[in-house]
């Protein structure tokens, strides 16, 4: 359709699954009036995200640390700490940051995301937070300090609204192509504050198939299939989306 942009707030163009076909996928995205964020997170996430940034201007982008990597030494730890806070003027946003309830040691993911949550507040940025399983326990760490975004919200409505309420966002992912407790959150949010993710190469909405950038318009159009109730138009949800993902990201 004519005059319609897309943005996919978070996906992982520097994962090493995008090797082989990284600059088809950024050209079809242009082609296709998609816009990327990227989140780099760890050493070398951070680094080769950082690569991508100064081959393709064009694209967004975001650093931070993933509570996957809750084990890594202090020193690494810092050294991402480092490279966030060296990056201010390349990144959108401080993150993915957070908390994961498949994680171990929860007090040491907490201490770490409140070093992050630092950083946020010290650039003036908005933040990216991984709350898997642990939404509410994020929310309270943060404290409406910072802006957030909760990426591949899965949490319940009760929150959602609660986050949206208090001027946070939340960002629905391909899992509503397969999700029903996603396609009920859709349901009964408005779409203020709402971002739209592949969290690619993950999340794959089609079995078999890496993710990519391109299936956010599949998310689009699954939240459109659900809003058109409400009297929705197709280029109304694309609008108030992007403009909610542009006002976040201050871009």
């Amino acid at each position: 359709m004519e005059g319609i942009r897309y943005i996919d707030a978070h996906c992982h163009l520097e994962d090493k699954k995008f090797n082989r076909d990284r600059e088809e996928v950024i050209n079809t995205c242009r082609e296709k009036n998609i816009e990327i964020v990227t989140s780099g997170v760890g050493i070398g996430g951070c680094k080769r995200a950082l690569e991508i940034k100064k081959r393709h201007p064009d694209i967004y982008l975001t650093l931070g640390f993933h509570p996957h990597s809750v084990r890594a030494d202090e020193k690494v730890i810092k050294e991402v700490y480092n490279i966030v806070k060296n990056c201010e003027k390349y990144i959108v946003a401080v993150g993915e940051v957070g908390l994961d309830i498949k994680d171990e040691n929860l007090p040491r993911q907490k201490e770490i995301f409140e070093r992050f949550i630092s950083i946020s507040e010290e650039l003036d940025k908005p933040l990216v937070v991984h709350g898997r399983g642990l939404e509410r326990e994020c929310y309270n760490i943060i404290n409406n300090r910072v802006v957030s975004m909760f990426h591949c919200y899965s949490g319940d409505e009760k929150l959602a609204k609660e986050l949206i309420e208090n001027g946070h966002y939340i960002s629905i992912s391909t899992l509503i192509c397969i999700s029903p407790h996603h396609r009920d959150l859709v349901k009964n949010l408005d779409l203020e504050n709402i971002l739209v993710e592949t969290d690619s190469p993950y999340l794959t909405p089609v079995k078999g198939k890496k993710n990519t950038p391109l299936n956010v318009i599949k998310v689009i159009e699954a939240i459109y299939s659900i809003k058109k109730e409400e009297g929705y138009s197709y280029k109304e949800v694309v609008k108030l989306i992007y403009n909610n993902t542009k006002r976040f990201f201050n871009i």
